[in-house]
């Protein structure tokens, strides 16, 4: 697949999303974007900003990632991750909450990183990074504060951002951008960017580190494809589903022809 049928494979896909898509593929040769700047829902996509400032604050010792921190019931919420199934009497260091918060998504431990971090960085270090159309602007399920109008966005373009940040960016030390992206690799919700892609969890083989995200009516994900030595950025974002499934399928779709077309 050369890179104008990548390109129209992935508008055709695109124009098949029952909803809204915002789309960003940067590659080698090129870029792809549709609506790439529009703002969208974030879902659990902010956690990878999140991921960012909480590194950042710890390469400059203001967070120690190995201090252990209880995990009080009162303050679990529910959703994606495991902490609000686990007992009582619980600590985790900072590094193990941000492992929980990409792996599994878990939004208890991501809640207690935005109380660590203050929400405010983020909201800095997007600003910082160009990314305009990123906002933190409640902790997760937190739905008095969306009922006030307070809610999380982000753009396709602003993804392809921040994990262009976590490679080869100025905002992480190496030893930070390699804890950061082998969190990202060890995804556990593959149901969309790699579903089609065959052996592509082997570290010999093709390598995708990712974020997805995921609310009634929105499905994004958002990732580094590495393949024979070629990378790519993807970032696929859909909202205003009339059915989730359909958009997880596109999205899969997008991802396998991404990896067909590093791999040609």
């Amino acid at each position: 697949m050369n890179f104008n049928q990548l390109e129209a494979t992935i508008r055709q896909a695109a124009s098949s999303v029952e909803g809204k898509a915002g789309i960003a593929v940067d590659t080698a040769e090129g870029q792809i974007h549709i609506h790439a700047d529009e703002p969208f829902p974030s879902a659990s996509l902010i956690k990878i900003p999140i991921l960012l400032e909480a590194y950042r604050q710890a390469q400059e010792g203001r967070l120690d990632l190995h201090q252990p921190y209880a995990v009080p019931s009162g303050e679990r919420v529910g959703g994606t991750g495991v902490i609000h199934q686990l007992s009582g009497a619980l600590r985790l260091s900072l590094q193990d909450l941000m492992a929980l918060m990409i792996i599994v998504s878990d939004n208890t431990a991501t809640n207690m990183i935005i109380d660590l971090i203050g929400m405010g960085t983020v909201n800095k270090l997007s600003d910082g990074l160009g990314c305009g159309a990123t906002v933190l602007g409640r902790k997760m399920l937190d739905f008095q504060a969306k009922r006030n109008g307070k809610d999380n966005f982000t753009s396709a373009r602003d993804m392809i951002i921040f994990l262009k940040e976590i490679v080869d960016g100025s905002t992480l030390k190496q030893e930070a951008k390699d804890a950061a992206l082998q969190l990202l690799r060890n995804q556990q919700f593959n149901a969309k960017l790699p579903a089609r892609i065959i052996g592509g969890f082997s570290l010999d083989k093709p390598v995708l580190a990712h974020k997805t995200g995921e609310l009634p009516g929105t499905e994004h994900d958002a990732g580094i494809l590495q393949v024979n030595g070629k990378t790519a950025y993807i970032a696929v974002l859909t909202t205003d589903l009339v059915d989730n499934l359909p958009a997880q399928q596109v999205i899969s779709t997008i991802g396998k022809a991404v990896f067909d077309y590093l791999n040609e």
